[in-house]
């Protein structure tokens, strides 16, 4: 569910429990402070990981890792759809001809593995850089 899902489930209960009375309004009063409680302990966007170049799809695994479905050409004229955990690095590995012939058969087993991988984001290890160099986290150019 979705955090203006929460918020808006709390603003309905809200709305409604004014027009009602006694214990069904105090029912109605505590589920409204149940999601605005689990819409404030939601955790965080997961931290932003480099996509590698070809990328046709991206999947988040349990733990905010990517699992990328990549488009490569091998051999001339043959497309492949390798695919791989950006997190614990499980896939498929397109410089040795690794990959599905079908885009969905690749889509599906990055899917499968996301959903059971509990892999986290790799740290940064790169700083940050803008056009004139590197930055520092005060954003003073180094």
């Amino acid at each position: 569910m979705h955090l203006n899902d929460m918020h808006d489930r709390a603003a309905s209960l809200l709305l409604a429990a004014r027009t009602e009375r006694g214990e069904r309004r105090q029912h109605m009063i505590e589920e409204a402070r149940l999601w605005i409680d689990l819409a404030t302990t939601m955790p965080a966007a997961p931290p932003a990981q480099a996509v590698p170049d070809g990328t046709v799809v991206q999947i988040r695994t349990r733990s905010g890792a990517l699992t990328v479905v990549q488009e490569h050409t091998a051999w001339g004229d043959t497309t492949l759809y390798p695919w791989q955990c950006l997190g614990c690095g499980h896939g498929r590995d397109p410089h040795y001809g690794d990959g599905e012939p079908r885009r969905d058969v690749a889509v599906e087993q990055a899917t499968r593995h996301a959903r059971r991988c509990w892999a986290h984001p790799a740290p940064a290890t790169e700083p940050l850089t803008t056009g004139a160099g590197p930055v520092d986290l005060q954003g003073e150019s180094a």
